[in-house]
């Protein structure tokens, strides 16, 4: 079928730009469409809110590492699972765009919340040539992007909790131990601090709490998955 083979291009295609030497900018500098973009922002801004990232959290020198890795896990997570029925559900026909919508919306969030510009963390000029892209193009992105943040920002951090409450809760490994039956906020700050999960039936578990630190999100799925099993019983 002609989008089974559409498929399988994009996704050599994702392979191939992860392992350019010019990852994760040819990512970043992908021409993708607006509504694409402006569909996958919401998203970006609730996984930087939810791992932290803003001013003041992360130096200008790391800035760059910060943005190579988020990028890099966002990726992965299309490439280990991009035909799942729930992912069709939440991204339409956006599905496909993802590791390039996204991975563009999530270095401009991240640099928005540090207060910074593309220009100030890597010599775009040097990028577009290299890329075949106008300098011009990628300036009106990131002012398109930062519209979209300011409009949307407030109400994509809202949903954010609600959105992973019975999300599945995955092992390194690919295992589904569970889901999100509540969330735990700090008190004073009102920081998503603990997830408590509900194990699956069989298991000799009933409910336990896993910090934040512990876990990853998938922003392509919404599944929350686990960096280490240093969870305790609540």
């Amino acid at each position: 079928m002609w989008w089974n083979r559409r498929g399988r291009e994009e996704k050599e295609k994702v392979i191939a730009y992860l392992r350019s030497k010019m990852f994760p900018w040819c990512f970043i500098f992908e021409d993708v469409a607006e509504d694409a973009v402006e569909h996958f922002v919401p998203y970006a801004i609730q996984m930087c809110e939810a791992k932290g990232i803003e001013k003041g959290a992360i130096g200008v020198d790391a800035v760059k590492a910060v943005i190579t890795r988020e990028v890099r896990e966002a990726v992965n997570d299309y490439l280990f699972d991009p035909g799942d029925k729930e992912m069709k559900r939440m991204h339409g026909k956006f599905v496909a765009e993802y590791p390039f919508a996204f991975s563009q919306s999530l270095a401009y969030v991240i640099l928005y919340r540090l207060g910074l510009k593309l220009e100030e963390v890597v010599d775009v000029k040097a990028i577009c040539d290299l890329l075949g892209r106008d300098v011009k193009d990628v300036r009106r992105r990131e002012s398109f992007i930062h519209g979209i943040i300011a409009r949307d920002g407030n109400k994509a951090m809202k949903m954010f909790a609600s959105s992973i409450l019975d999300k599945k809760v995955i092992t390194a490994g690919g295992d589904c131990i569970g889901s999100v039956k509540d969330i735990i906020f700090a008190e004073g700050t009102g920081e998503l601090e603990e997830l408590v999960v509900n194990h699956k039936r069989g298991t000799y578990l009933g409910e336990t709490r896993i910090s934040m630190d512990d876990v990853r999100l998938n922003m392509y799925s919404k599944n929350i998955v686990l960096k280490s099993s240093s969870y305790h019983n609540s």
